[in-house]
């Protein structure tokens, strides 16, 4: 049986919301490791991140996803780079167990994001296993160069990677479900700009077949049936929180709203959360005040309310 090991804080996930908490956490000299298989989470998707302060020209979530590295490794968080595959609770504390080694800790910070919704159609899993399908920007950007990209979905993401991915594909069709697209009107605008994109609507996408090295899609627009062909496919119909790793009993809690003490959500993997990066540092941050608060209550502090920067 493998040794457990003790530390008093767990923070699970490497996205902008977990080092956030982390780092704040080490600035107060409380005993934290840092567990997850990466850095940067899935903000590198994004092809521009304008609506954070402190960025007047954007930034992009590739140099973001730099940037946190830097902050990561000069506040020298401790860090074990593995998955999570369970977390439970015990008594009034946590076990949180990777492939290699298992911790006991007194608090838990989930910050595990949020994973992909499928299409569940004909055909899906194959052409993502021949990696002609993909569900995250970041990587598909690897193989899209002089390619006829399909993105599916009409929401801000869609929008978003169909500008990430412009300057290397041959040509990219968004392809809604609705007649009206759910982007925000500056994406649509860009959107709108570019000569080698185009939009198709109230789209069915009901299988996928396999022709050589291309993708022959069936699709429906009503009851008349639409051929889409492709080189390469890419997901973008919605995301849904990852709580893959909690235990059975952890997940009935989080459906039902149940609140445990010391066990922290934060970021995408929070129920209810708008999806921004802004909000989730937010949470990252409130988490790790929380903690501190409770974990120096027995200070000292002439019964003035203690500030933390």
């Amino acid at each position: 049986m493998k040794e457990e090991k003790f530390t008093d804080v767990i923070v699970v996930g490497g996205g902008p919301a977990s080092l956030t908490a982390a780092i704040q956490l080490v600035r107060n000299g409380v005993d934290i490791l840092l567990i997850s298989d990466d850095i940067g989470g899935k903000i590198r998707n994004a092809n521009l991140i304008e609506n954070l302060v402190g960025f007047p020209n954007g930034i992009s979530g590739e140099e973001f996803v730099k940037r946190l590295h830097q902050q990561y490794s000069s506040f020298k968080v401790p860090m074990i780079k593995e998955l999570v595959k369970e977390i439970k609770q015990f008594r009034e504390r946590f076990i949180v167990r990777t492939s290699k080694d298992t911790f006991i800790c007194n608090y838990v910070i989930v910050g595990t994001g949020s994973i992909p919704i499928k299409m569940n159609i004909e055909n899906e899993e194959e052409a993502y296993k021949k990696k002609q399908l993909f569900y995250e920007n970041y990587i598909a950007r690897k193989h899209v160069k002089d390619k006829n990209v399909l993105i599916i979905g009409g929401g801000d993401v869609a929008y978003d990677y169909a500008m990430n991915l412009k300057d290397l594909a041959t040509h990219i069709s968004i392809i809604q479900r609705s007649r009206k697209a759910k982007s925000i009107p500056i994406l649509k605008e860009r959107v709108s700009r570019q000569t080698n994109i185009s939009i198709l609507t109230n789209i069915m996408i009901e299988k996928i077949k396999f022709e050589g090295k291309r993708l022959y899609l069936s699709a429906k627009r009503e009851d008349k049936l639409i051929p889409l062909i492709a080189d390469l496919i890419l997901v973008a119909i919605g995301r849904e929180p990852n709580i893959e790793m909690l235990s059975p009993e952890l997940k009935e809690a989080y459906d039902n709203g149940v609140v445990i003490p010391n066990l922290y959500y934060i970021g995408d993997v929070k129920k209810g959360n708008y999806r921004q990066v802004s909000i989730a540092m937010g949470d990252g941050m409130n988490a790790a005040m929380e903690i501190i608060d409770q974990t120096t209550a027995d200070d000292d502090n002439y019964g003035i309310t203690r500030e933390v920067w």
